[in-house]
């Protein structure tokens, strides 16, 4: 295995990526991963070795391991809707919005465990292609089995309680909680990174491509899903970003080509006023926030497609580029900012700086 980890990557140094026939990864620049590869002594490579050393001596997340279950059915992914709040005035009552103020609640149910998951299989998968030990490997392919595949402790492919808001809905979710799907993408992307050194198996691949399609097709037919679907922010992109990279996985040609055929006058055009401005994310309470979230997952949308052998138009690219001359110089002058920002403002910031050198590169 070892040898072949070490074939692999002398290909990877010796080529340019921009010359594979098929890409490693879809949204992750995987020139970082190689440049962080040759240097094995650096703080950063250091304390991801590390991080994975930890995750590895953990029982793997799974969805089932809960005290708490709403719907009845431990398998379902529950999350709470984070900025709603018990009402003051009726405290038994159904709950309130409290825009951008985040109700710490929410760590009782599902959403830890997703991003822990995630942060498990992403950071696993990293340390595998650095390295080629077996022992990051083996967790990586336990951890999706576990949340994925097996009958005991894997999650069902939709999100029917995904954002609930007590006291609304009969308790179920809403179509808010497709937001909590992107953190997808980066799972799709790490098991096409540990796939390029080693196969996760013929029978788990194809496991796991039954159970993104079901999820997809859930997206799709689902009520919240075609809820989503007529909506006009953020969360339109966060759908159509992911359904599209979920396609790429199962590999379902026509459906992503629609997507992409709809995405830049349904999504680029009305997301993205003609001067720069995107209204639904500067009418939140993190303006700031929303505005480099929402430009996110535009340029992560871009992105996936060029690594597909498609290239947003130029008229697209250059709607894009509009929004980001209009939000940054705000990044140093706050002051100066006409909108509502109650978030991490120097976080923001450095996602805005990462997101514009993506862009740069499509």
């Amino acid at each position: 295995m070892k040898r072949l980890f070490f074939f692999y990557y002398f290909i990877v140094l010796l080529f340019p990526l921009s010359l594979c026939a098929k890409p490693i990864t879809y949204i992750w620049d995987m020139s970082e991963l190689v440049a962080l590869a040759g240097k094995p002594n650096s703080q950063e490579y250091k304390d991801l070795l590390a991080k994975a050393d930890r995750i590895v001596k953990i029982k793997p997340i799974t969805v089932t391991n809960k005290a708490i279950c709403i719907s009845g059915d431990k398998h379902n992914y529950e999350s709470l809707s984070i900025y709603w709040w018990p009402d003051p005035k009726n405290p038994d009552g159904p709950y309130i919005a409290k825009d951008g103020e985040f109700n710490p609640e929410y760590k009782k149910y599902d959403y830890p465990r997703l991003l822990q998951l995630k942060d498990n299989l992403v950071t696993c998968s990293k340390a595998f292609f650095l390295t080629g030990e077996p022992r990051y490997y083996d967790y990586f392919c336990r951890q999706l089995d576990t949340w994925f595949i097996d009958p005991e402790t894997r999650m069902n492919p939709h999100f029917e309680y995904s954002q609930f808001v007590p006291g609304h809905n009969n308790n179920r979710g809403n179509p808010q909680g497709m937001a909590d799907s992107y953190n997808f993408n980066d799972m799709l992307e790490s098991i096409r990174l540990v796939g390029a050194v080693q196969s996760i198996g013929k029978k788990r691949m194809k496991s796991l491509k039954a159970w993104f399609s079901d999820f997809a097709n859930w997206m799709q037919t689902s009520e919240y899903g075609k809820k989503t679907q007529s909506f006009k922010n953020g969360q339109l992109l966060t759908f159509d970003t992911t359904l599209y990279n979920i396609f790429i996985f199962t590999g379902q040609k026509s459906q992503r080509k629609a997507i992409f055929k709809d995405f830049p006058q349904k999504r680029v055009n009305t997301q993205i006023a003609a001067d720069g401005k995107m209204p639904e994310a500067l009418r939140r309470t993190k303006a700031f926030s929303y505005t480099v979230s929402d430009l996110q997952r535009i340029v992560d949308f871009a992105t996936i497609a060029k690594a597909d052998g498609k290239r947003l138009s130029k008229e697209s690219q250059a709607r894009i580029q509009t929004a980001i001359d209009y939000i940054s110089p705000f990044a140093t002058n706050r002051s100066a900012f006409p909108y509502s920002e109650i978030g991490d403002w120097d976080k923001e910031v450095k996602q805005l700086e990462k997101l514009k050198k993506q862009f740069k590169k499509l």
